[in-house]
Formats: C-alpha cells, sequence, structure tokens
C-alpha cells in the first residue's frame, strides 16, 4: 500500500466502524493490485519487432466532490483510489474529518468545505475545457445544469465500488503511443528507453 493511502486510512479509523475500516482496507489492496497490473504498467500486446505499441496510463488532474448526502466512508474510498493513482486532485466537501483533512494537506490536496450549490456555482465559473469531476454521492444533473450542458467536462458519478479498476479510472488518462522500432529495415533500440 502506498504511504499516502496508509496515512489516509489511518487518519480515517476513528471515523468509520470495523466493518467500513476493513473494506477500506480491502479496496485500497484492489487499488494496489490495479496498479501494479494494470495502470502502472506499460503493456505491448503487439509484440512486433519493427514497431512498439505501448498502452499506458497518465495521471490527470480531477475535482473531487463528496456531496452532502455521501457517506463518509464513500468520500474516504474515493480518497484512497485518488492518492494510489498519483494523479493532482482537489477535495469539496460540506465537512470532513479533520484528521483525514490534515492527511489529505500533508499531501498537498486542497481541501474545500462547501455546499452542494456553492459547489455548483464555483466549479461551473471555474470550469476549463476537459476537465474531469468525480462526483461521491449528489445529483450531477444540478451540475451539469450550472455546466450548461457543456460536454467539456467529464463527471464520474457512479455508486462508490471497493473495485480498484473502477475507482481509479477517473485519475488516469489512457494512452497509446506507436514507434517505428527501425531504420532503413533494421531493427534499432533507439526507443527502448520510451515508456
Amino acid at each position: 500500500m502506498a504511504p499516502a493511502v496508509g496515512a489516509l486510512l489511518d487518519a480515517a479509523g476513528a471515523e468509520v466502524d470495523a466493518a467500513e475500516a476493513d473494506w477500506l482496507q480491502r479496496a485500497a489492496a484492489s487499488d494496489e493490485r490495479a496498479w501494479i497490473d494494470e495502470f502502472g504498467a506499460v503493456s505491448d500486446k503487439s509484440g512486433l519487432g519493427v514497431e512498439r505499441n505501448l498502452f499506458r496510463y497518465r495521471p490527470v488532474a480531477v475535482d473531487v466532490r463528496i456531496a452532502e448526502d455521501a457517506a463518509v466512508v464513500d468520500g474516504i474510498r474515493v480518497l484512497a483510489a485518488a492518492l494510489r493513482s498519483g494523479s493532482p486532485f482537489t477535495v469539496s466537501a460540506p465537512a470532513l474529518p479533520s484528521r483525514v483533512v490534515e492527511a489529505l494537506r500533508a499531501h498537498g490536496v486542497t481541501v474545500k468545505h462547501e455546499s452542494d450549490a456553492v459547489w455548483a456555482k464555483r466549479y461551473a465559473k471555474a470550469a476549463n475545457s476537459w476537465q474531469r469531476v468525480r462526483l461521491v454521492g449528489g445529483d450531477a444533473s444540478a451540475l451539469f445544469e450550472e455546466l450548461g450542458g457543456s460536454p467539456d467536462v467529464a463527471v464520474w458519478s457512479h455508486a462508490v465500488t471497493g473495485a480498484g479498476r473502477v475507482e481509479m479510472l477517473p485519475f488516469l488518462h489512457e494512452q497509446a503511443v506507436s514507434i517505428t522500432n527501425h531504420r532503413f529495415g533494421n531493427p534499432t533500440t533507439l526507443a527502448d528507453g520510451v515508456i
């Protein structure tokens, strides 16, 4: 488990019951497996000698909104996935436990306390093209209305899950890279260091 995730789960320990703490630990383990097996690995399924076709994931900035009706454990779950991804993210919530806020700020995460309505209005004013939002609880339609139906903001508002493969996706950008791996028909090692 990544140190930042461990610090977050330790900070959240007093805020959740034993069953929720166990679920968070299993979810963090799922994140770690997803990172090792897929998100943190570069793969080339084609296996061509004269061309490299690399598939990889890169961090992308995300705004995490934990809505007024969201359970604390769901918010912490999403924050653990965000920390494991290594992506830059901000957090907006009506309230978060002080120890959780301290753990997030220790890792450079900006945390704002605001209501759903205030957040939606502020976000709509500041939204730039191609931004991402992970909405925990709440109503995505209110955000869509504030954005005027703009398709430039990707909103993940699905129910929170313990599956790392699902929860880490909003924080990562898929990237395919194709590189010619020959020079005048002769194989070359020039692109070997590119990942």
